[in-house]
């Protein structure tokens, strides 16, 4: 199952790529988790009209401060399929932060790019980005926390070197 095959991969390749695991595709109406078994389950069914803006997954063998692997915010052209395993790029951070059981606790989403993505060949950092990308990605956390009725902030935005800190400790954490 995935969750055994994540134990071996390393969070980047030998030539310094970003194994980014897919979660929840672009497109999607809905918020997929893979849980303990390996098995992807539905946690969430969007409204009608509303779906995930970019793939949602995470970084393997990585520990955000949230306890979980480091969030990423994965940028294609197109749709990719839950389980994927994609070599990308860190471009930024979006800073937010949303209610959990002991208070306001940071949840940022790392951004990155598919290295394979001929669409986003020329963006490094989110500053690279269309004008608008970042606010629009921020309104869906903000609508898909609000759906929830989960108190939601957004905090900032980070640059590239942001990012690559925020990897970092999340790898030695994880160690």
């Amino acid at each position: 199952m995935f969750s055994h095959a994540l134990h071996s991969v390393s969070p980047r390749t030998d030539d310094g790529a970003i194994n980014v695991f897919v979660e929840t595709p672009k497109g999607s109406r809905h918020k997929y988790d893979l849980d303990r078994s390996g098995l992807f389950r539905i946690a969430l069914e969007l409204p009608e009209g509303v779906t995930f803006p970019c793939s949602f997954g995470f970084v393997p063998n990585t520990k955000a401060p949230d306890g979980d692997a480091l969030d990423i915010v994965l940028l294609t052209a197109g749709s990719v399929p839950a389980g994927a395993l994609i070599e990308s790029r860190l471009i930024g951070v979006l800073k937010m932060e949303n209610e959990e059981t002991d208070g306001m606790r940071r949840n940022d989403r790392v951004v990155a790019v598919a290295n394979m993505s001929r669409f986003f060949t020329g963006v490094e950092t989110l500053n690279d980005m269309r004008h608008g990308f970042a606010w629009d990605v921020e309104e869906f956390f903000e609508t898909y926390n609000d759906m929830i009725e989960r108190p939601f902030n957004v905090v900032g935005r980070g640059e590239r070197d942001e990012a690559m800190r925020m990897l970092e400790e999340a790898e030695a954490a994880a160690r």
